[in-house]
């Protein structure tokens, strides 16, 4: 029985199943955790989806801003951007069933002895409370209008964590470190705009995981989101984004077969999607 984490797939279907060869899955013992960003970008987001519902309890997933993204399309409160590729779910005869199952999956999940986000844990977040606060947003995606959640849920503020926080500024800015943050200052402000590799951040600010006494620091932490970021993996965190969608790899982390235990063993299939037929 073997558990893999797996990074941001981004409607590569082809990658996928070619990744789970290498990996030997077999959806009778082994289990794999997506990290998010499952579709959009890619050629095949229908294939993505298709795959993962077939494969029930032995996929895992939780949801990245792509994946929120598309939600919001598919309500009619966003109009598609340009380089978008999820017009084969609009058009898709079981639409309707794969917008339930996306918006049925979580935000934040535990496997084995670690935290798996999209993007990121605050640096003020326990564990518990990170769960905690992922479930918030999960109710408001499952409700019956949850097309109101959606209506206000873009926007950069606030930028900075209150336990105080409540409504919809409170729903934001907790999607917006689970899906959106890389950078995040000392004081625990979150900068939104800055895309760049780990060593090019704007001044004053660090990668979230390198924030000095953040309450998760002795939590293994799986991510992905993070593109130039891909294969980094110190201080218990681990990040899974290895640029599929960009022409490099899709990646597969087999974790410790010891619950207790950090680190695992790295698995990337080279990009079958021809990246030019992607926008940036």
């Amino acid at each position: 029985m073997a558990h893999y984490l797996i990074g941001d797939i981004q409607g590569c279907n082809s990658t996928l199943g070619k990744l789970l060869d290498m990996i030997d899955f077999s959806p009778s013992k082994d289990t794999i955790y997506l990290l998010g960003d499952l579709i959009n970008r890619g050629p095949d987001n229908v294939g993505v989806l298709r795959r993962l519902m077939s494969l029930g309890d032995s996929a895992k997933s939780i949801l990245g801003n792509h994946d929120l993204h598309f939600l919001s399309v598919e309500k009619g409160l966003k109009t598609p951007k340009n380089g978008d590729t999820i017009q084969d779910i609009l058009d898709a005869r079981d639409r309707e069933a794969l917008t339930l199952w996306l918006r049925s999956q979580p935000l934040a999940m535990m496997a084995r002895n670690y935290l798996l986000v999209h993007a990121g844990v605050h640096p003020l977040w326990s564990t518990e409370q990170t769960l905690s606060l992922a479930r918030e947003v999960h109710l408001a995606l499952i409700e019956p209008h949850y097309e109101d959640f959606l209506r206000q849920m873009y926007g950069n503020e606030p930028d900075s964590w209150s336990d105080s926080l409540h409504g919809m500024e409170r729903l934001r800015i907790i999607v917006n470190v689970l899906t959106r943050m890389r950078f995040c200052s000392p004081a625990g402000q979150l900068n939104f705009n800055a895309k760049s590799s780990l060593t090019q951040g704007p001044l004053g600010f660090l990668p979230w995981f390198e924030i000095e006494g953040r309450k998760t620091q002795n939590q293994c932490i799986g991510f992905g989101h993070w593109s130039t970021a891909g294969g980094t993996e110190k201080n218990k965190v681990v990040c899974l984004d290895t640029g599929c969608v960009w022409g490099r790899g899709l990646s597969a982390y087999q974790l410790s077969d010891t619950q207790a235990s950090a680190g695992g063993t790295w698995f990337t299939a080279q990009t079958l999607e021809t990246p030019a037929a992607f926008n940036e």
